[in-house]
């Protein structure tokens, strides 16, 4: 049976963790890895941000407070309501 590894998947609207996945351990994405997923916290679905350790959320953090998601944000979101 192959190694598993928890994945978090931070919402890039509201900054919240949207999901935790496992993957394989030789099935790893980079970090910063983008995945469309559910967030429960905004009830959408919206690119999330692939972390893959405590480090990698503190960063995610960081960025998210300095507003380096917001127009990725925004674009994700006029493509899931079709404006674009």
């Amino acid at each position: 049976m192959a190694k598993m590894r928890q994945n978090y998947f931070m919402c890039i609207q509201c900054g919240k963790l949207a999901m935790i996945l496992p993957r394989p351990v030789g099935h790893q994405h980079k970090g910063g890895h983008r995945k469309r997923l559910y967030c429960p916290h905004c009830k959408i679905e919206i690119n999330c941000v692939e972390c893959k350790d405590d480090e990698d959320i503190f960063y995610f953090k960081e960025d998210f407070a300095n507003g380096f998601y917001k127009e990725e944000c925004e674009e994700s979101l006029k493509h899931i309501k079709g404006e674009n």
